[in-house]
């Protein structure tokens, strides 16, 4: 064999080699990080929870995958942060980079408390846990105020809301799913988490049980396991600011290129130092424009009319007599899908 041949050879196989000894690396990571840490206790995996039965009502083969973790935080303070779970609300608390960049799932994870998910009906049964706004949905079916929460799919009990679909993997003509978090209140205020997937699926394939693995307890159990670390950060006060929180601050919020302008109201006090996410509706109690003048809820003046104006003799001067926001109807919103018509005189005060 010449010595060019032996050169080219090495040429393709050295990166091939590279190639795979880095994704063998990978894989063993993946499999010490999810399967030989952070699981639950035996017999925490062997325990009956609450939701598992809406799996074993459907398949005879379900089966489950527990982790668990022990916070140094109260029961309601773990429920509460839950009860933000969502593509919808605060994300996923696991990694956004990767849930992002691999799944292509729409998840920005907030990990501050948001008054506008801590309400009585801000999480009740029927509510989409969305994985994304395209339709990939479960559906909250337990919610059990400072105790655990259960949201749930199945293909043979699809969600309720129009859009949504209940997911399965090419190959599975079934596929079912319940996603369950318990809080177990511990001596001395801590909390035992538990984080809990029961599925089962049809065909009862090898093929199928081994896509299962790799979905539910490898990839599944990775981001569980940063899950699970990651809301433990959190309510103990450690969780650290993303990197990217820190360059926007620092390019927009006026942090660098010495602007001189402090980068929020509450610049060099924990209210903005630590807290990486905005507090949204905060403002409520007392708006920034007010030290301007009052903020506007009623415009009796709006829209101009009359000569002069962009819109004269086009405008509709009576839309807004005798109107009122009208109260928001699913059921007014099924008929305008169904019909693509809008109510006329919508608004207007019956007489």
């Amino acid at each position: 064999m010449s010595d060019t041949h032996k050169k080219g050879s090495n040429s393709w196989r050295m990166p091939l080699l590279a190639t795979g000894g880095a994704a063998l690396a990978g894989l063993a990571g993946m499999y010490t990080f999810s399967q030989l840490t952070g699981q639950a206790t035996d017999k925490e995996k062997a325990w009956r929870y609450p939701g598992d039965d809406l799996i074993d009502a459907n398949y005879d083969n379900a089966y489950s995958s527990t982790y668990a973790v022990t916070i140094d935080a109260p029961a309601y303070a773990v429920y509460r942060l839950f009860k933000q779970l969502g593509a919808d609300k605060s994300g996923s608390f696991s990694s956004e980079w990767l849930e992002r960049t691999f799944a292509r799932l729409p998840f920005f994870n907030s990990y501050e408390i948001q008054e506008e998910f801590q309400q009585p009906d801000s999480l009740m049964p029927g509510d989409i846990g969305a994985f994304d706004f395209h339709g990939m949905s479960m559906e909250w079916a337990d919610v059990v105020p400072g105790k655990y929460v259960v949201q749930w799919v199945d293909t043979k009990n699809p969600p309720a809301a129009p859009g949504s679909y209940a997911f399965r993997f090419p190959g599975m003509k079934h596929f079912a799913a319940a996603w369950c978090f318990y809080m177990v209140p511990l001596k001395g205020g801590r909390t035992r988490l538990i984080n809990h997937w029961r599925i089962g699926y049809e065909p009862a394939s090898t093929a199928m049980k081994a896509l299962n693995w790799v979905n539910i307890e490898l990839i599944g159990g990775v981001m569980t396991r940063l899950q699970n670390i990651y809301v433990k950060r959190t309510l103990e006060f450690n969780k650290k600011q993303q990197h990217t929180g820190k360059f926007m601050r620092g390019v927009l919020g006026g942090r660098w290129f010495n602007s001189g302008t402090p980068a929020g109201r509450w610049d060099g006090t924990p209210l903005f130092e630590d807290t990486y996410t905005q507090w949204f509706r905060y403002g409520r109690h007392n708006p920034a424009v007010k030290e301007i003048r009052e903020p506007v809820t009623d415009n009796p003046d709006w829209p101009p009319t009359g000569p002069g104006t962009p819109w004269h003799g086009h405008v509709d001067e009576d839309y807004f007599t005798d109107w009122e926001e009208p109260a928001f109807s699913w059921e007014e919103q099924i008929r305008q899908k169904r019909e693509r018509t809008y109510l006329p005189d919508w608004g207007k005060k019956k007489k």
